[in-house]
């Protein structure tokens, strides 16, 4: 026998002595949490019988002490399922690694087998260490060789003597690999080549190294990572949700972490993750969700400004955005909240008829010193109790006077309303004036800080207001300023914000994200190239930990992408702009389609992609609008359209989107429909969001002068 057929067998005994161990483990867990069923059984049977022999034979105490313990009871057994369903996941796939490893001034080689969750025997040995454990990163950052990793107790140097990968089929090991460098190629594309499914999958067995140095980094407080399409950005993020919480077990859970996705599709596509890594979900929001939230009403949503941004006609939506979208704007933002902080809205006096009630230096000393400890919200709360005290006074006086003046005329009931009415109506401009300088929102926040605004842009915000719409990227400015200037309250229960396609967002937005999250160290995720918004100046990375007050924030990059085929990566490279290419991971594929469009040849490619075994695939458009029209043309297909809805369509279904509402996303096949335009940079880039979709199979189906001009530039 070979030697190396030799280890394989030692290795699969191994493998089986892991597996029995797991099924030891779930039969305990079963019985205990059996025991504990039984038990809450008992206690609530017993209470019951007592109750219904007397009703009062149970005092207040005796039932908050029943409650208690099996609430006690009741821990104990999610513990025993959790532990139970814990090794349920690593049955079949009990491990995918190990590094053996010999410390500096040590002679006994330890033995480092890498699986989903660390494993120990009866005698308290590692059999299994959990991915996120200090050591395991030598799996994936070092070479045999000298080596080193991070620990607890600091730096331990050593040599690293063998690193191997296993390959599990059906739950039996079916090959390893001992390997030089941090994932094998061969086993990468075996793995890479399998069909995804509506559900993003964990990737600890082929974490990249640049992408472990993310999930790893602990000690920047905003963290930037940078990579194309396919180069593993949102897997890294959810991989580091789990790494933060495994080493930050004391204070970090499940529900003090969130990330916002760029869609509601996206949420429910990226929620197996966690669960599959042991981890309790996180929750999972759209910027809009979160803009809503604050401003406390609904607002445009973000690919209906695409709709409109994309309309040859919207030139000043253009201006808007633009404007709106920038570190200029952002400046000017904060130079009002920090005037609106230190002064307050434009004081007035205060007057009836002719006559000061109130001198606006009054009002102005009042906000400035009185009140200095406070939000400027608070001080305009404080100042209107104030002043209601004093109009209170005024009302009294003036009910006297025109009682007196009324009286003869009316009887009492009628003299009474009489005098009331016309207390109200004579102070009724006084209080509207109060009102208009103490009673402030996110919409006359936002028009006082435009003054300064082209005109075009501040009248549209005017006419916009008073029609009772809000752009998005109004909204997103007013939420800035409600937040910034206390009318809203900050989410301080949050301690880590993942923000993903961050590329998509504004400084305003990020600068009111650093502002609703205080507390939260933030890790944003972006890959500039798609950038898509027209009027949104070019986006810059280094940029983004500037608007959330970390202007030294790290930046790293993901240099390689692994999600699509080769011929497909080349074709996105074809697609993009000059300088701005893709660095694919090569992995043999089909050629893609390029063909002008027609109804007849969709229908044909898409039974085609289903007929080779494409479980997911995705007809992907320029705007909602051709979305909509292609859905009814269309069979078993699911239209997305970022509302809630989109959490209902079946891993069995195929969708039908705009380019928009897709980031993030991969799914099996896609079929790019584009209308003849101008190859623009801002087009391509949008041509090359929805191309880079596609893992395994890819087809273009345009406008004849796009496939022309595409099909030369080949």
């Amino acid at each position: 026998m070979s030697e190396h057929l030799r280890e394989l067998e030692q290795e699969q005994a191994y493998t089986v002595r892991v597996q029995q161990l797991l099924l030891a483990l779930i039969e305990r867990a079963q019985v205990i949490s059996n025991d504990h069923l039984q038990s809450i059984q008992a206690i609530v049977a017993d209470a019951w019988e007592d109750l219904r022999v007397k009703p009062t034979a149970l005092s207040e105490e005796d039932l908050e002490q029943l409650s208690t313990e099996v609430d006690r009871f009741v821990v104990r057994r999610q513990f025993a399922d959790s532990m139970a369903q814990r090794s349920r996941r690593m049955l079949m796939n009990p491990f995918f690694a190990r590094v053996d490893f010999i410390e500096k001034g040590e002679e006994k080689v330890e033995k480092i087998v890498i699986g989903l969750y660390s494993l120990k025997d009866e005698k308290g040995e590692l059999l299994v260490h959990d991915w996120r454990a200090p050591v395991c990163s030598l799996y994936y950052d070092a070479t045999p060789g000298e080596a080193r990793y991070d620990s607890p107790s600091g730096e331990i140097w050593g040599q690293l003597t063998l690193k191997r990968q296993y390959r599990m089929e059906d739950g039996r090991l079916k090959y390893y690999v001992d390997t030089q460098l941090n994932i094998d190629d061969a086993m990468l594309l075996d793995i890479l080549s399998g069909a995804t499914s509506r559900h993003m999958r964990q990737i600890v067995a082929t974490i990249q190294s640049e992408q472990n140095a993310a999930i790893r980094r602990e000690d920047a407080k905003v963290l930037s990572v940078v990579g194309g399409a396919g180069s593993g950005k949102t897997s890294v993020a959810m991989h580091r949700a789990a790494y933060l919480m495994y080493r930050r077990r004391d204070v970090l859970d499940a529900s003090k972490i969130t990330i916002l996705s760029p869609s509601t599709a996206f949420s429910e596509y990226v929620s197996g993750v966690l669960p599959e890594l042991g981890e309790e979900n996180i929750r999972a929001r759209t910027l809009r969700e979160v803009v809503e939230e604050v401003l406390g009403k609904k607002v445009e949503k973000p690919y209906h400004q695409l709709e409109a941004l994309l309309d040859a006609e919207s030139e000043l939506r253009r201006q808007s955005v633009r404007y709106k979208g920038g570190a200029e704007f952002l400046k000017q933002l904060k130079r009002f909240a920090d005037d609106f902080s230190a002064y307050g809205p434009s004081f007035q006096d205060v007057k009836l008829d002719n006559q000061v009630l109130i001198r606006r230096d009054e009002l102005a000393r009042m906000y400035k010193n009185e009140l200095s400890l406070l939000t400027p919200a608070q001080k305009l709360t404080r100042m209107a109790g104030t002043l209601q005290t004093r109009l209170s006074g005024w009302e009294e006086r003036l009910y006297k006077q025109y009682e007196k003046s009324f009286s003869g005329k009316y009887s009492q009931r009628e003299l009474r309303q009489m005098s009331n009415m016309a207390v109200a109506q004579r102070l009724q401009p006084v209080r509207a004036q109060l009102r208009g300088m103490l009673e402030l929102k996110g919409g006359a926040l936002l028009s006082k800080a435009l003054r300064t605004a082209p005109k075009a842009l501040a009248d549209a915000y005017r006419d916009n207001k008073a029609a009772g719409i809000t752009w998005w990227e109004d909204a997103v400015a007013e939420a800035y300023l409600m937040v910034r200037l206390g009318f809203a309250a900050p989410d301080k229960m949050i301690y880590h914000l993942l923000v993903d396609e961050a590329q998509d967002y504004p400084d305003v937005a990020l600068a009111m994200l650093g502002t609703y999250y205080p507390n939260a160290a933030v890790t944003l995720l972006g890959d500039p190239k798609q950038r898509t918004t027209p009027g949104m100046e070019p986006c810059d990375p280094a940029r983004w930990g500037a608007s959330l007050g970390a202007a030294d924030a790290p930046l790293m990059p993901l240099s390689k992408c692994y999600r699509s085929t080769l011929p497909i990566a080349q074709l996105c490279n074809r697609i993009l702009p000059d300088g701005e290419q893709l660095q694919p991971f090569g992995r043999e594929g089909e050629e893609p389609l390029m063909a002008q469009y027609s109804e007849a040849l969709l229908k044909k490619t898409l039974a085609d992609f289903r007929a080779a075994g494409h479980k997911s695939i995705a007809v992907i458009t320029r705007s909602q609008s051709q979305a909509d029209s292609l859905s009814t043309k269309l069979d078993n297909v699911y239209r997305l359209d970022g509302g809630e809805a989109d959490l209902n369509y079946e891993a069995g279904d195929n969708v039908v989107a705009c380019y928009h509402l897709t980031k993030g996303m991969e799914f099996d096949a896609v079929i790019v429909v584009w209308p003849d335009v101008a190859l623009t940079d801002g087009e391509r880039r949008r041509l090359y969001t929805a191309a880079s979709r596609a893992l395994h199979a890819a087809a273009l189906l345009g406008g004849g002068k796009l496939i022309k001009e595409l099909s030369v530039e080949s």
